[in-house]
């Protein structure tokens, strides 16, 4: 796939303009000069109050459980879904939080470790690029946890993470297991996505299929930082990343924006 296609197909490209509402109750309508197509977002769930101990597990790099008083800790188990994320690190390694990374292919080895603006994306892997699949490569080669099938989340897995504080400041996730959070951007989803309930469309929602059977969500990311409403923090939390990266907002550009963080998971 190239660029140019896949830009008309998530509604992307300096000739496309997109009306975007995050309130999930909403429809998501996203054009370009090429095609439109109109996507409904599923209603937002209840905000659930779920005490950190209750729901989550530190794990260390073998995947055994460690006591909640842990200081230093691997990877998180979700006891409600069964999910292992990755925690990220902050010394500059393979999962360091900071890395960034591009997201606008189903595949890697197509991006360079530098921005839009000349800033480092990444540079943990070696001679690899930095793009999404590529740290999902290397992460798998790694044995973290004792896990080889390491993936990007779909947007609902991303989702299910999101939690409203009573101060209702960010990061909108749990501050103690997710402590390495970053404070503002998007973290990417999975963009192989085949089924629509993997992009949070509402059942029944008509999508378009590429050839190889994949849906461009038109959301790809979720931001753990964006002032978000007790009411509706799901669909707060979404984002579009070919609007997310490098220039100013609401604007994009053919080699610009479709970057995020990355927080992997496995079962």
């Amino acid at each position: 796939m190239i660029l140019s296609s896949l830009l008309v197909a998530c509604g992307g490209g300096s000739t496309g303009t997109e009306s975007v509402s995050t309130d999930t109750s909403n429809t998501v309508t996203a054009s370009t000069a090429a095609s439109a197509s109109v996507a409904t977002v599923a209603p937002a769930a209840a905000a659930v109050v779920v005490t950190a101990s209750s729901r989550y597990l530190k794990l260390d790099g073998g995947g055994n459980a460690l006591p909640a008083d842990a200081q230093s800790w691997s990877c998180v188990k979700d006891k409600e879904t069964g999910l292992i994320w990755e925690a990220k690190t902050d010394n500059g390694g393979l999962q360091d939080r900071d890395w960034r990374y591009r997201h606008f292919h189903n595949f890697s080895g197509y991006a360079s470790s530098l921005d839009y603006n000349n800033n480092v994306l990444c540079e943990n892997l070696g001679t690899a690029s930095c793009d999404a699949y590529s740290y999902v490569n290397a992460l798998k080669g790694s044995g973290l946890c004792g896990k080889a099938d390491w993936r990007l989340p779909t947007m609902g897995e991303l989702l299910d993470l999101v939690q409203y504080h009573a101060d209702g400041q960010p990061p909108n996730i749990d501050r103690t297991y997710f402590a390495d959070t970053i404070g503002k951007g998007a973290y990417c989803s999975e963009n192989t996505i085949t089924n629509p309930a993997d992009c949070q469309y509402a059942e029944g929602t008509s999508v378009n299929y590429n050839a190889d059977g994949r849906i461009e969500c038109n959301y790809q990311g979720v931001d753990y930082g964006a002032t978000i409403r007790a009411e509706n923090p799901r669909g707060d939390s979404m984002v579009a990343l070919r609007f997310s990266g490098e220039v100013q907002d609401g604007k994009s550009y053919p080699n610009a924006n479709w970057i995020c963080y990355t927080r992997l998971v496995t079962q």
